[in-house]
């Protein structure tokens, strides 16, 4: 079975120059989006409550996004992964998702990773 294609990637492969932008002009995947999804409440998240959801996964074609339920931790977004192209966002029910500065997911990683090291 395909997987479902996003408005967005159905334009831009039907009319490329829908975008606005130069035929010749580079493509987000080729280029590095200065804003990535993250999960902006993680607690809204409705799987971190045990709620099969999962309409964010089945919405980002990069599969950038993974629910950890066992975890309890409900949507995870791997900002490596992200494109930012906020497919995301308006299927989240709970608003849980949002766009934010990489150079800031980035920072607020780091330091979650010196607290969990560093105590």
């Amino acid at each position: 079975m395909p997987r479902p294609m996003s408005r967005r990637s159905l334009f831009s492969a039907v009319l490329p120059f829908a975008s606005g932008r130069d035929a010749h002009a580079p493509r987000l995947e080729e280029t590095r989006p200065e804003q990535v999804a993250t999960v902006s409440s993680a607690s809204a998240c409705v799987e971190r409550h045990g709620v099969v959801c999962r309409r964010c996964v089945e919405a980002c074609e990069h599969s950038a996004i993974r629910i950890l339920a066992r975890e309890k931790l409900g949507a995870v977004i791997d900002a490596a992964a992200c494109t930012g192209c906020g497919d995301c966002i308006p299927v989240c029910p709970v608003e849980a998702i949002a766009l934010a500065p990489r150079d800031r997911i980035a920072l607020v990683s780091e330091l979650a990773n010196l607290v969990v090291h560093n105590g």
